[in-house]
């Protein structure tokens, strides 16, 4: 009986370990440039959306998002993108931006897409990007 009970422990911990170590490999990387559209929820606006992300470290990286507002002024917004404590791919993002106070990013990343919700002064919004 304990052999049987041993060899059950070992499989299970076997199974644990091969779930952990294929989620931490499928978390997918935020690293690359990417194209989409941003939406005012608060305005209606919308246009292009263009961003380049690079990696800092393992849980932060470093995002440019460029676009237009009303298809003729273009804008740029930096922010740093930190990973959600427990996650492989959630990331949120405090930013002070001039003259329009601090924006807040929530983004959840996948292979080819990147979706966030953004917020701050009276406006929100979302931005959808793919690669």
């Amino acid at each position: 009986m304990n052999s049987v009970k041993l060899k059950l422990a070992f499989v299970v911990t076997l199974l644990v370990s091969f779930v952990a170590a294929s989620s931490s490999l499928s978390a997918a990387s935020p690293t690359g440039k990417w194209r989409g559209s941003w939406t005012s929820q608060s305005t209606g606006h919308s246009g292009p959306l263009k961003a380049h992300v690079r990696k800092i470290d393992q849980d932060t990286y470093r995002a440019l998002f460029v676009g237009r507002f009303a298809g003729v002024i273009p804008f740029a917004y930096p922010a740093k993108l930190d990973r959600v404590s427990g996650t492989s791919n959630q990331y949120t993002s405090s930013q002070r931006l001039p003259l329009l106070g601090t924006y807040r990013m929530d983004a959840t990343v996948s292979s080819n897409r990147i979706r966030a919700n953004f917020r701050g002064g009276r406006d929100s919004g979302t931005f959808n990007l793919a690669r």
